[in-house]
C-alpha cells in the first residue's frame, strides 16, 4: 500500500514504481481523503486516517499490507502501524516523519492567538512553490500534479494541514514491523534532514536506512530506479 504525501495524489507520487511493482505484488495507491485535493473534507486526525485505511484493507480482504508512505504520507503510515500492528507486515517512511507531538498548552496558543498566524506561515514553506528548489534535486523531474497543486493551495488548506497536526490525539506506539526508511540525500525541505532519519533509525529496532543521492523529498520520482532496487532488497529480506 503506497501513500501520497500531502502536495498532490497517488499517481503524482507513485507512477514512476507501480508499473513495475505490479508485476510481482498486488499493489494499492489510494487517494487519501482531502490530503493533495481540493475537493473534499479531510480527515481530523491521523488516528482517522489510520482508520480509513483498515477499513480499506477490510473491504478489499486483505488481512496485511507492506506500508509505504512519503512525506505526509509516512506520518499516516507510522499511525497506522502503532495503532494496527497485526496489519503492518512492514513499514517503509520515504522522507517522513512521525506524527508531531504538541504539549496542550502549545495547542492552545496556536488555536487561540495571534500564534496561529506564525504557525501558518512556517507551514507555508512547505507548501508553496517556493519549496520545489528545496525539495528537488532536479527541477525538471517535478510532476505536473505537483506544480499545480502547489499553486492552488490556499490559506484554508493550510488550516486543514494545522488542525490535523495539532488534533492532540494521543501518541501511538513505536511500530513494532521492521521498518526501511528511505531517504533523499538532497531534501533541503524545512525539518526534513537526514540526520532525523538517522535518529530514527537509532530508535527503532529492527530497521534499516537507505539514503539515495541526488534525489529529494521524492526519491522514487528522482531515482526510481533506485528506490525500486531498496525496496525490493528490504521486502526479498
Amino acid at each position: 500500500m503506497l501513500l501520497h504525501g500531502g502536495w498532490a495524489g497517488a499517481e503524482a507520487y507513485w507512477s514512476t514504481i507501480t508499473d513495475d511493482l505490479e508485476r510481482s505484488h498486488r499493489v494499492i495507491a489510494p487517494e487519501l481523503p482531502g490530503i493533495g485535493t481540493i475537493d473534499e473534507p479531510p480527515l481530523p486526525t491521523f488516528g482517522a486516517y489510520a482508520a480509513w485505511l483498515a477499513k480499506l484493507l477490510d473491504a478489499l480482504a486483505i488481512e496485511q499490507a507492506v506500508i509505504v508512505g512519503n512525506s505526509l504520507g509516512a506520518t499516516v503510515a507510522w499511525r497506522f502501524a502503532g495503532d494496527y500492528p497485526e496489519r503492518c507486515r512492514s513499514l517503509v517512511m520515504v522522507n517522513g516523519y512521525p506524527p508531531p507531538v504538541y504539549p496542550s498548552g502549545v495547542r492552545w496558543l496556536v488555536s487561540n492567538t495571534p500564534v496561529r498566524a506564525m504557525a501558518r506561515s512556517n507551514l507555508a514553506q512547505l507548501y508553496g512553490r517556493e519549496v520545489i528548489d528545496l525539495a528537488f534535486h532536479d527541477r525538471t523531474k517535478v510532476p505536473e500534479g505537483i506544480v499545480r497543486s502547489l499553486e492552488r493551495f490556499s490559506s484554508a488548506d493550510l488550516d486543514r494541514v494545522l488542525d490535523i497536526m495539532l488534533a492532540g490525539e494521543a501518541p501511538s506506539a513505536p511500530p513494532k514491523a521492521r521498518t526501511l526508511l528511505v531517504w533523499g540525500e538532497t531534501d533541503r525541505t524545512p525539518v526534513l534532514d537526514k540526520q532525523g532519519a538517522r535518529k530514527m533509525r537509532q530508535a527503532l529496532d529492527q530497521s534499516k536506512l537507505v539514503t539515495i543521492p541526488e534525489a529529494g523529498h521524492l526519491p522514487q520520482v528522482e531515482k526510481p530506479a533506485e528506490f525500486r532496487r531498496a525496496l525490493r532488497d528490504f521486502l526479498k529480506a
